[in-house]
């Protein structure tokens, strides 16, 4: 019996993922995540970021990527572990409004992040894709999403539903409050010894990604340097696409699933 994992074999969300460059849209994700007051509470006063960022960022795309590409015991195991560590982060925002990380809209709303700047930032490199395509990504994340505990009630039914939610979110309770802001600024600055200068092409890059209203909000510029970055970062990746080998290209989570999938076919 071939163990796909949870997700189809020729699912969005594998294709999609499998580009190393989607790590680097991470940024924004997060950025738009901690835009929340109630997320960027819970991140203030629990995460471990601050002290090891690099180890974080390792840690939590390793966990997501097992998700996609790893068989059902390996998936649904790591989906048990983002349970377990959300369990414990609850609290009292600074307006104060308690918080819980396993509080569905909460949930829903980091879902949508990961999902919205994915596809944004895997067209800008790829090419559009179609509206058929745009709502099975969106379905599967509803997929990770429910495995998780969010509710079929609160999704969006459609990925032009989704950003239709964004837009309201970001006009209502998305909006950055002082911690909010701060937790951005660390975010943005995980290493303070750093030049300043060293963080612009990071800066860039997280400000073409991000909605324009949290692109005021955390200070990022989007001028003519910004757009001019942006265009060039894209038009050399898609160069480097085709030119560099498949280890510098495609996660490694990937590479192992496509390796096995095609042992498998040979094999049938």
């Amino acid at each position: 019996m071939r163990d796909t994992g949870i997700l189809a074999a020729d699912s969005v969300a594998r294709r999609i993922n499998r580009e190393s460059f989607l790590l680097l849209g991470g940024t924004a994700a997060l950025l738009m995540q901690v835009a929340h007051p109630l997320v960027a509470a819970g991140v203030d006063q629990h995460s471990d970021f601050r002290r090891s960022p690099l180890r974080r960022l390792v840690r939590t795309v390793d966990t997501t990527l097992a998700i996609v590409y790893g068989e059902r015991t390996t998936a649904e195991g790591a989906l048990k572990r983002i349970g377990r560590r959300h369990g414990p982060v609850r609290g009292q925002a600074a307006d104060g409004r308690a918080y819980r990380a396993q509080d569905p809209r909460l949930m829903l709303w980091v879902q949508t992040t990961l999902v919205l700047t994915s596809v944004r930032w895997y067209e800008a490199v790829m090419g559009r894709m179609s509206q058929a395509e745009r709502d099975a990504y969106w379905a599967e994340g509803r997929f990770f999403a429910g495995e998780l505990g969010v509710p079929e009630h609160l999704f969006p039914p459609t990925y032009a539903d989704l950003e239709r939610y964004e837009a309201e979110m970001l006009s209502t309770e998305a909006v950055p409050d002082p911690i909010a802001t701060a937790v951005a600024r660390d975010v943005l600055r995980p290493y303070t010894w750093l030049p300043e200068a060293l963080y612009w092409p990071a800066d860039a890059l997280s400000a073409a990604l991000l909605p324009v209203p949290l692109r005021k909000r955390f200070g990022l510029r989007y001028g003519v340097p910004q757009r001019l970055f942006y265009r060039a970062v894209i038009v050399t990746l898609r160069g480097l696409r085709t030119l560099l080998p498949e280890w510098l290209t495609v996660v490694p989570q990937a590479r192992r699933f496509e390796k096995a999938q095609g042992r498998r076919r040979r094999a049938a």
